[in-house]
C-alpha cells in the first residue's frame, strides 16, 4: 500500500475538484500500477469550511482518513501527523493545491521501481520549461537558493524545499523529524542526504495555483531561505540536531 498524505489548510476551493482532478487520476495509476492508495487528509486548524467540504468529498471513498488538528500547527506537524496515522510501506507526500500534478506520481512510483531508493523527489528543475507559470521573481529566488543548497549538501540535488515527493515509510520512521513548519521537506531530505540515503530526483512540472489564494509572503519566504541555510550548515558541518 501507498499512503498519500496531503496537509490542508484553508484549501475549500481546492477540495471541491478531487472528485475530478485527484481521485480518478490516482485510481488509474493505482490499475496501472497494481497499487493500493490510502489518502489521509490532515487539517492543519483551517478557518474556513475546508473540514466540512473534504467530509463530503470523500463520502464514498474508504481509502480516506481525515485528521484535524484543533489550531493550526504548521506543515511539518500536519505530515507528522499523517505519517502516524498511514499504513504504507511507501509515502507519498503532496500539496494540497495540487501546484504538483497528481498525474506525476506515476513518475515518483516508476522511478522507485528502477531504483529502489529511499526517496524519490520531484523537481522542476531538472529540465526547461517546468516552471513556466511560476512568477519571475519568485523563480530566481529558488534557482538561487537552491543553488547554495546543493552547495552546502555537496549534492547534486536540484531542488530541497518542494513536498511533492516519495519516500519508504522506514527512512521516516527512523528519523528524528523535529520541523514543525513548511521547511520539514528540507529537513528530511538533508538528513537523507546527511546520512548517505538514496534520493533520486525525476522532473516534473510546478503549475500555478488554480483555486483560492495563495499563502506565499516573499519577504517571509525570503527569511525562510536564509534559515534553512543556516539549518543546513549547522545540521552537516556542525553536527547539531535540526532546531
Amino acid at each position: 500500500m501507498i499512503s498519500i498524505i496531503i496537509p490542508l489548510y484553508n484549501e475549500r476551493d481546492n477540495i471541491i475538484h478531487y472528485n475530478n482532478d485527484l481521485f480518478p487520476i490516482i485510481d488509474e495509476i493505482g490499475k496501472k500500477y497494481g497499487e493500493t492508495f490510502e489518502f489521509i487528509f490532515v487539517d492543519d486548524g483551517s478557518k474556513d469550511d475546508t473540514v466540512e467540504k473534504i467530509g463530503e468529498v470523500v463520502t464514498s471513498r474508504p481509502d480516506t482518513k481525515i485528521l484535524r488538528h484543533e489550531i493550526n500547527m504548521g506543515m511539518g506537524n500536519a505530515i507528522k501527523t499523517g505519517l502516524s496515522a498511514s499504513k504504507g510501506d511507501l509515502i507519498i507526500t503532496m500539496d494540497a493545491d495540487l501546484t504538483f500534478r497528481p498525474v506525476d506520481v506515476a513518475k515518483l512510483i516508476e522511478k522507485f521501481r528502477e531504483t529502489r531508493a529511499d526517496c524519490i523527489s520531484g523537481s522542476p528543475y531538472l529540465e526547461k520549461g517546468l516552471m513556466e507559470e511560476v512568477a519571475p521573481l519568485r523563480l530566481l529566488m529558488s534557482k538561487t537558493v537552491n543553488f547554495l543548497y546543493r552547495l552546502l549538501l555537496r549534492s547534486h540535488i536540484t531542488c530541497v524545499s518542494p513536498i511533492f515527493r516519495l519516500y519508504k515509510r522506514s527512512v521516516l520512521t527512523e528519523m528524528q523529524i523535529t520541523s514543525k513548519n513548511f521547511e520539514i521537506n528540507a529537513e528530511i531530505i538533508s538528513k537523507l542526504l546527511i546520512s548517505g540515503k538514496t534520493v533520486v530526483e525525476v522532473p516534473v512540472p510546478l503549475l500555478k495555483r488554480k483555486f483560492g489564494s495563495s499563502k506565499i509572503n516573499i519577504k517571509k519566504e525570503i527569511k525562510n531561505y536564509l534559515m534553512l541555510l543556516y539549518k543546513i550548515f549547522r545540521t552537516k558541518y556542525l553536527h547539531r540536531e535540526w532546531v
